[in-house]
């Protein structure tokens, strides 16, 4: 238990700093778009990009981590995190599209390797709690972008709002390091990454029957929990004509319930509830908050709306420490990283597909609800699935 503190610290502040620089892009996408020359709903185009790139990184994140070390990794991904948030602050579109790339390089390898990292330290009663305490910097991280960067960007601009992310990654790089000796002490210096490393992961999972059916969960309940927070502050202003400033307080009333969802759910799972039957529920209840999120109008009182966003980020961002904790659980003995860094691809995937086509749905109806209806469905779906899978 003492040993697993320090690394989950490491991978906690990780997830959040990789958080605040993804989800700060879509909390200043409204002032910020119109001066690089796009459309605010762009920014479902630039989600894309990060989560296609992303799964190309997280396909790899296994065997560099295995090479270099999962510590060494991730202080280069702290640094691709820096030099994405400061491409974007040229403000052009080319420049846009290659900080989305390098975001995506970023953000998709974190997962894989933090699992990477908490499988060797966690004891497996424990699992669910750790996982979901780290699976809280994803939250945490919104929720710091939500509440920070629009008063940076009403004090300054939209640029120095996103370089404090940069400034907050180049800080964890450098105070990982003393863990290094330590975690990155097993390793495997001459070990060669080779196409096989992008292909075999995903038949990993796909030949496992369990493993099959937590990737079709991965898919849609990551897509739908990141259009959620993608487009959220950019519904709010634009259906609600609420302020940056109010918008950003209800993102994080919504990031609020995700890490506080993910406490209490990883806290319960196995001890209380078995983990499978609540990853269900927790799909099943999003469904209907998410019809509700898309209900909102005018007409709405602000704690109406604050109290259905915070249980929504309670259940649609509240599902990922469990669904790692059963990866771990059906993961081949000694196949963790490659286990998490196949699962990746199917997350990023969904997170790549579903924001676009979300966007999409809004610009040729102009209407919020049908896209709220059609994720809504969607996340009932896999839920519905994966249950009949687990009979």
């Amino acid at each position: 238990m003492r040993g697993a503190i320090g690394p989950l610290l490491a991978t906690f502040s990780i997830q959040t700093v990789a958080a605040v620089a993804l989800f700060g892009v879509a909390v200043i996408a409204p002032v910020a778009a119109p001066e690089i020359g796009v459309d605010a709903t762009m920014i479902g185009t630039f989600s894309a990009i990060v989560y296609g790139a992303g799964m190309l990184g997280g396909l790899l994140a296994g065997a560099f981590a295995d090479r270099f070390g999962a510590i060494r990794v991730s202080q280069v991904l702290m640094v691709l995190a820096l030099l994405a948030v400061a491409l974007l602050t040229l403000s052009t579109p080319l420049a846009a599209i290659v900080s989305a790339i390098f975001l995506g390089f970023c953000y998709g390898p974190v997962n894989p390797v933090s699992t990477h990292i908490l499988a060797r330290v966690t004891s497996r009663d424990l699992r669910p709690l750790f996982f979901s305490i780290k699976q809280t910097g994803m939250p945490a991280g919104a929720g710091i972008a939500g509440l920070l960067m629009p008063m940076v960007t009403a004090a300054f601009d939209w640029r120095a709002a996103i370089l404090m992310a940069g400034v907050m990654a180049a800080a964890v790089a450098l105070l990982i390091q003393p863990l290094r000796g330590r975690l990155d002490a097993v390793r495997q210096p001459t070990r060669m990454v080779r196409m096989r490393d992008v292909i075999e992961p995903v038949k990993l999972i796909w030949q496992n029957y369990h493993l099959r059916s937590l990737a079709i969960v991965g898919f849609v309940y990551s897509g739908v929990q990141v259009t959620v927070m993608t487009f959220y502050v950019v519904y709010l202003t634009a259906a609600l004509s609420l302020a940056l400033t109010t918008a950003g307080l209800i993102f994080t009333l919504l990031q609020l319930g995700a890490i506080l969802g993910r406490l209490f759910w990883g806290a319960i799972a196995e001890r209380y509830l078995p983990a499978a039957p609540l990853l269900v529920g927790l799909g099943l209840v999003t469904g209907g908050l998410t019809v509700a999120a898309g209900l909102y109008d005018t007409g709405w009182p602000f704690w109406s709306v604050g109290l259905v966003s915070f249980i929504l980020g309670a259940t649609s961002a509240g599902w990922n420490g469990i669904f790692f904790s059963e990866l771990v659980k059906y993961a081949p003995a000694d196949q963790t990283g490659a286990t998490a860094s196949g699962m990746q691809v199917f997350i990023m995937a969904g997170v790549a597909a579903m924001p676009p086509v979300f966007g999409v749905v809004v610009a040729a109806l102009g209407d919020y609800r049908a896209a709220f209806a059609m994720v809504a469905a969607v996340m009932v779906a896999a839920a519905v699935h994966h249950r009949v899978v687990l009979r």
